[in-house]
């Protein structure tokens, strides 16, 4: 696995991807504090940094020298699925345990602050779905994306209004984040086996092929 993570410098466009991802995580870390945890925006963005892992992974499948050495499937299936679980995995502890300090710390914010993260759970099961997918169907994988997103955001503000939610605990939006994660990779990983014979889609690293040509 140590191997595989050295290998991402080589993977494409490591500079600027690997500047965005600490842009994400910059922005997330600033909204978490500054919203004491209360917004799901900013854990989101956090999270999706597991989301850079996979791709970082996925592009060194187009390299000529890995596909020859025989390890073009595990780049495509076992490798950036157990990269991205345990980064998801990581990122989300670090994740809740800001938000628990914060419960702690403000008790009349508790139900905002699980009810966010119960959004954020909902997000890092489709990021799952997401990064399976979007490598092999670019397009119809970024847009199904953004109106999940645009729902979310605008559910947001229906579903906490909800006696159901007046409920809801930070334990309860835990479990549910930790199983989600399980079953996301798991859905991945099947998701991965059942289309990896499908070609990368030329838009999802359009570079890559204009330099091929």
């Amino acid at each position: 696995m140590k191997d595989f993570f050295a290998l991402c410098k080589y993977s494409f466009k490591f500079s600027t991807n690997i500047t965005f991802m600490l842009i994400f995580l910059g922005i997330g870390v600033v909204t978490e504090v500054v919203s004491k945890g209360t917004q799901y925006l900013g854990g989101f963005y956090v999270v999706l940094c597991s989301m850079y892992m996979f791709q970082f992974i996925m592009s060194l499948s187009m390299s000529d020298m890995i596909q020859s050495s025989g390890i073009g499937r595990r780049i495509q299936l076992d490798i950036p699925v157990k990269l991205n679980f345990t980064l998801s995995f990581v990122l989300f502890t670090v994740l809740i345990i800001f938000r628990s300090i914060m419960a702690g710390r403000y008790p009349e914010k508790a139900n905002e602050i699980a009810t966010s993260l119960f959004a954020i759970d909902i997000l890092i099961f489709q990021l799952f779905i997401y990064t399976a997918v979007v490598y092999k169907y670019f397009l119809a994988s970024i847009i199904i994306f953004c109106l999940v997103i645009g729902f979310i955001t605008a559910g947001l503000t229906f579903i906490t209004n909800l006696d159901m939610f007046g409920g809801l605990t930070l334990s309860t939006s835990i479990i549910l984040g930790y199983v989600l994660i399980a079953v996301g990779a798991a859905l991945q990983y099947l998701i991965c086996r059942l289309i990896i014979r499908k070609p990368i889609s030329q838009r999802a690293f359009r570079g890559v092929f204009k330099d091929a040509k």
